[in-house]
């Protein structure tokens, strides 16, 4: 029944990067509230792709946003996580960056927000007020982008430095400097976040998710400015905190996960099911309170086309990987070289170990091609 179900608000801290989580007192704070999943691979490493997967629980190729310039291609056959929220008794509500960045398909109220003048620790707490307020004891969900790490993004980096502009690259010490610095900003206003569900008195009935729909490159990779470029850890590792009714407090995994896991996740814990078959699965048993599972998935899979640098190919994908707990291979389509990297013991992949006699090279290679090639059934 609808009473019965969780309000859910789905927070995106727009670029905020695994490794730096710890950097935040706030964000610290928060976690002791919640389960935090931080091996979450995106599918896609840049906004509007990554975001679409999330929310169809399909990967580009089927949902039909697979490249920079296919914002608008979402499918009208695919599932969309909030046209299925408002058709099963949610009240839908958004405020992002720009509007045209996501469908509008199941949203009763869309705004859009100014990065540059609008303050989003008052603009959002104020959305979430008046979603509740109109949702008339309706289950409301609530998707919020934090577009303050983009905004810093832009100015200080894309504006100041071309692609191949070797100070940037040179300067990663300061380049992290500033992204700490606008990512403590993220921690601030997710705790404003959590305060507002405080004082509207609903916390008993609302799962918080914050998480990211990529990391945000500091210089680690010539060709990556930001994101987008390339598939490596910095940019693909993504966090999900869950925070709410029955969640387990003060609990984390490292399991592998991926981010066509999210939309089976949300359904499942609001008790909304669908026959058609998706390719993640949910882990919602697994951030409950009193159960305790061996959990996560043998294989994720990424892909990205770059706007600039040394691969560009914004309309459609031409650097993808397949990754294990242990292992990553990375398949550059257009110079159609391959790389593969031990994540246990060189974590930051600087040694590619392809073609050195891993048993298990041969299994990726074969699989990530078959991923690849697939012919998709939408």
């Amino acid at each position: 029944m609808n009473e019965l179900r969780p309000n859910i608000i789905f927070v995106l801290l727009d670029g905020s990067r695994v490794d730096r989580l710890k950097i935040s007192a706030e964000f610290n704070e928060l976690i002791k509230d919640g389960t935090l999943l931080d091996n979450v691979t995106s599918a896609m490493p840049y906004t509007f792709g990554a975001i679409n997967v999330i929310l169809t629980g399909q990967y580009g190729k089927e949902n039909g946003v697979d490249g920079y310039y296919k914002v608008a291609g979402l499918k009208n056959n695919i599932l969309f996580l909030p046209e299925v929220l408002q058709q099963n008794g949610y009240f839908t509500s958004r405020g992002l960056l720009n509007d045209k960045i996501l469908s509008p398909r199941g949203f009763d109220i869309r705004k859009e927000f100014n990065e540059y003048e609008e303050d989003l620790n008052t603009k959002h707490p104020e959305l979430i007020k008046e979603t509740y307020k109109k949702a008339k004891g309706k289950p409301f969900f609530t998707f919020l982008q934090f577009s303050r790490i983009h905004t810093v993004t832009v100015t200080d980096v894309l504006k100041k430095f071309e692609w191949d502009d070797k100070k940037f690259y040179n300067n990663k010490k300061n380049n992290l400097k500033t992204y700490d610095k606008v990512f403590r900003e993220a921690g601030i206003y997710a705790k404003k976040i959590r305060n507002i569900v405080d004082e509207l008195g609903i916390s008993d009935n609302t799962i918080l998710i914050f998480f990211t729909d990529h990391g945000t490159g500091i210089g680690e990779r010539f060709g990556e400015r930001n994101y987008g470029s390339f598939t490596y850890e910095e940019t693909i590792r993504t966090f999900y905190h869950f925070i709410g009714p029955k969640i387990k407090k003060n609990s984390k995994s490292e399991s592998l996960l991926s981010s066509v896991d999210i939309f089976p996740t949300i359904l499942d814990l609001c008790r909304i099911p669908v026959k058609e078959k998706q390719p993640g699965k949910s882990f919602a048993d697994v951030i409950k309170e009193g159960i305790i599972k061996n959990h996560g998935t043998k294989y994720a899979f990424s892909e990205t086309g770059a706007l600039h640098g040394l691969y560009p190919s914004p309309e459609k994908p031409n650097v993808f990987c397949i990754k294990t707990s242990k292992y990553k291979l990375i398949y550059f389509e257009t110079p159609n070289e391959w790389s593969l990297f031990d994540l246990e013991n060189d974590p930051l992949e600087q040694k590619n170990i392809f073609g050195t006699g891993i048993s298990l090279e041969k299994e990726l290679h074969e699989k990530l091609l078959n991923w690849i090639n697939r012919e998709s059934k939408y």
